[in-house]
């Protein structure tokens, strides 16, 4: 099964609640980050105070590696969900009457090949104001 697109989350949550869910997921990955940098550091920190056997050493090295890599995982997914957030929460007012995050989703286009995906953004979204009926592009 595909995950969903972006227009059918914000069509089936509303703008409102998939951007909060954006902000939350991504902040949970900033925690996550942060935990594992501590680890790394703990490690490093075991590493040079250990004298002892070159198994400890070993899995002292293996545990800070696994820390390093997560935390780097970690602060590439919150940028990146941040970003795509703001992103989409930067178009969402209303050209017309400016109700920020009222609006109905009408359709998602594909990006162009001549359009650059950033922060991961799969494809444009058109929407329609649910107070004054102007439409825009999203994203």
């Amino acid at each position: 099964m595909d995950s969903p697109t972006i227009g059918e989350e914000i069509s089936r949550r509303g703008f409102r609640r998939w951007y909060e869910r954006q902000l939350i997921e991504s902040h949970a990955y900033l925690v996550t980050a942060f935990l594992s940098l501590i680890l790394l550091l703990a490690g490093f920190e075991a590493m040079d105070a250990l004298r002892g056997s070159p198994i400890y050493y070993l899995a002292m090295v293996g545990i800070a590696a696994a820390a390093g890599t997560l935390m780097w995982i970690a602060w590439r997914r919150f940028t990146a969900l941040l970003a795509r957030a703001e992103l989409f929460a930067e178009s969402a007012g209303c050209p017309g009457c400016r109700a920020w995050g009222k609006f109905d989703v009408l359709v998602v286009d594909p990006v162009g090949a001549d359009e650059p995906p950033e922060a991961g953004r799969p494809n444009w979204v058109r929407v329609r104001c649910r107070k004054c009926g102007e439409q825009w592009r999203l994203g």
